[in-house]
């Protein structure tokens, strides 16, 4: 099973499409605005927790690991949501694990839009 910096891919499944499905219900425009704002804001996240660590704050980085995790799982991110649980669970890591740590979620993530990019294409309404 993959893990943060284990070197591993995520065995996780990407998505939850039945989760993305109730999007659907409110409307591609409304959920189109929603996941605009989650993406910018990712990145931003993503870049904390980095910080977090590097500063050798455990409980920060499991509080900013744990509210990212609460925003990726409403939008279904199954992969994203298990890697993110994962840097709760530790028990401790270093503050040179920083960089690896967020490659690891940078590449979920990426896989993850794409991922979310390819469904919002197979919707009948998101055809131009």
């Amino acid at each position: 099973m993959g893990s943060i910096n284990s070197g591993q891919p995520p065995q996780d499944p990407l998505l939850d499409y039945h989760q993305l499905e109730t999007f659907a219900v409110i409307g591609i425009a409304d959920y189109l605005k929603l996941l605009a704002e989650v993406i910018e804001d990712i990145p931003h996240q993503m870049a904390q927790i980095s910080a977090s660590i590097q500063e050798g704050n455990v409980p920060q980085t499991r509080a900013r690991a744990h509210g990212l995790r609460g925003l990726v799982a409403y939008f279904g991110c199954v992969a994203m949501t298990s890697q993110l649980a994962r840097l709760e669970e530790l028990g401790d890591f270093s503050p040179v694990q920083a960089a690896a740590i967020h490659a690891d979620l940078q590449v979920v993530w990426e896989q993850t839009l794409a991922a979310i990019n390819a469904w919002q294409q197979s919707l009948p309404s998101a055809s131009p």
